[in-house]
């Protein structure tokens, strides 16, 4: 027999639907972000100065997609680093703020 949902198991699915559907956002922030890097790196030419951004833009993409998964329970970082290819240098920029 199912029991009646509570308000609670309402909310908690409202919470859980929230939580998948920032982690889709942030996941295309990724992947789009790690495009440019792609994309620029491509090019023949380009300003070193323009790619650090493109660097610290991957990186912080990352750090709240890293970040979103944790909170939500998902692990295995290191598997997600893998399937998106995330370039070590934008690893290394996960989470670092350039002073303005």
């Amino acid at each position: 027999m199912m029991r009646p949902k509570t308000g609670w198991d309402v909310l908690e699915h409202e919470i859980c639907e929230e939580q998948a559907a920032t982690i889709g956002r942030l996941g295309r922030e990724l992947r789009d972000a790690l495009d440019a890097l792609h994309s620029f790196d491509r090019q023949e030419s380009g300003r070193d100065s323009q790619r650090a951004r493109l660097v610290d833009a991957a990186g912080y993409a990352l750090w709240n997609f890293v970040v979103q998964r944790d909170c939500s329970g998902l692990r295995f970082t290191e598997r997600v680093l893998e399937d998106y290819a995330v370039p070590a240098e934008a690893r290394a920029r996960m989470g670092v703020m350039r002073p303005r």
